[in-house]
């Protein structure tokens, strides 16, 4: 039996190094330990060929996304080279290919950050800190954007909310979200921001929950496009028409991830709900109960 094992062990394995990776080790249907084996390596193999498959698709995505902006800046810078006439017209046609080259950069910018952020590369920046005004530093920068377009922003946040974390890292993350809602909300409209601590059960592992929830009454999305949404480059088809890389949510997504919390969307109709859940580690509970005082 044991031989047997090796034997598909081996067979498989082969199949896969050749560029099979649907190959799996069958089971004997004994139910014995040769089988446990068997399915705890099959899983792996799935797990490594469902990220097999997300790194072409995101690879295809980049190849995507890239293309069309460097084109149009060669085209433009082509163009120009061709058919200026004047010092002005030049100028125009290379303006407008940094800024489609500065597009390209963004998104470079952000696949980076991404990967860095999954790597844990910035966990040595985590410190105990009031939410609350790293929440309004940031609602003041996208007030002016807001005004802008006639759109409100409301706010209910406690007097202080403990936090750990990454203090830089984590605006990053609400000003995506927040860059989200503005974009995608009606002129006049209004945006909804509430931080609130979510106190723990007397058996519970941390020291209480962080809850920040940001509502607006946008396109929205579809139950579908809501599971995907965190994914790189997705983008819904009813925003297609407005400028972006897709990459905001998978950004706001590995942070959420970094500080062990959960993302959560849910339709507002209309609109947006998005809800963002961070544990605040047990180790935490002296300082925690001393800036909720």
């Amino acid at each position: 039996m044991f031989q047997r094992i090796i034997h598909l062990i081996h067979k498989t394995t082969a199949a896969i190094t050749h560029g099979n990776l649907s190959q799996r080790i069958p089971l004997t249907g004994n139910g014995n330990e040769g089988d446990e084996v068997t399915a705890a390596i099959n899983t792996m193999l799935d797990s490594i060929s469902q990220q097999m498959d997300n790194v072409r698709q995101t690879s295809n995505a980049i190849a995507q996304d890239l293309r069309a902006p460097i084109a149009r800046a060669r085209s433009q810078l082509e163009d120009g080279a061709l058919h200026a006439r004047t010092e002005a017209e030049l100028r125009t046609a290379i303006e407008h290919a940094i800024e489609q080259l500065d597009h390209v950069t963004s998104i470079c910018d952000a696949l980076l950050r991404i990967a860095q952020i999954e790597a844990g590369s910035r966990h040595s920046a985590f410190s105990q800190f009031d939410l609350v005004p790293a929440l309004r530093d940031i609602l003041e920068l996208y007030s002016a954007v807001a005004e802008d377009r006639g759109i409100t922003i409301k706010t209910i946040f406690p007097e202080k909310l403990p936090f750990y974390g990454d203090r830089a890292m984590f605006q990053q993350a609400i000003a995506n979200v927040l860059d989200n809602a503005i974009k995608f909300s009606p002129p006049k409209g209004v945006i909804a921001c509430s931080a609130q601590l979510i106190l723990p059960s007397p058996h519970s592992e941390n020291d209480g929950i962080v809850e920040i929830a940001i509502t607006d009454h946008g396109v929205g999305m579809t139950p579908q496009d809501m599971a995907h949404a965190t994914q790189r480059f997705f983008r819904a088809e009813q925003t297609h028409h407005i400028s972006g890389s897709g990459l905001g949510l998978s950004l706001v997504q590995a942070i959420v991830q970094r500080h062990g919390g959960q993302l959560h969307l849910a339709n507002n109709n209309p609109g947006l709900i998005v809800r963002i859940e961070v544990p605040l580690p047990r180790t935490k509970i002296s300082k925690t109960m001393e800036i909720n005082r």
